[in-house]
């Protein structure tokens, strides 16, 4: 494989493992792909489409806001009024103060799409190892 990677060039080699990596059964654990599309589906209209933002908060700091996974996998599933019956009207690790509302998710995701797209966003834009946060989360690497 490394030969013919050789003879297609640069561009040619990094498209091919670009598509090689992004094919079913490439190199994104299947979890991580239902994260993807869990948050595409619920979370990027208020945190943006690449975790940058928006009426809620960007995700960059997500892994010290939430060092624990199963802490942000609760704020997912409660949202903030929820969380604010159950822990006050602060979250995170910093306890910043909720100024916005987050719906809960509870009823709409069940609890592996939850573990799902918090192991995504610790991954994706907090730049979290894979294996590491999938496990923290309580999801397979598959």
């Amino acid at each position: 494989m490394t030969g013919v990677l050789r003879r297609l060039g640069p561009f040619a080699a990094f498209i091919t493992l670009v598509a090689l990596a992004c094919a079913p059964g490439g190199g994104t654990p299947e979890a991580l792909r239902t994260g993807r599309s869990v948050y595409g589906d619920n979370c990027s209209s208020c945190h943006g489409n690449a975790g940058q933002g928006g009426v809620g908060p960007s995700l960059k700091n997500v892994l010290s806001t939430w060092p624990l996974c199963a802490d942000q996998k609760e704020w997912i599933t409660l949202g903030s009024e929820g969380w604010k019956e159950v822990h006050g009207p602060t979250y995170g690790a910093n306890n910043a103060e909720i100024k916005t509302k987050m719906p809960a998710h509870a009823d709409k995701l069940s609890p592996d799409e939850i573990a799902a797209v918090a192991a995504f966003e610790r991954v994706q834009y907090g730049g979290g190892d894979a294996e590491t946060e999938l496990a923290a989360c309580g999801v397979a690497d598959d």
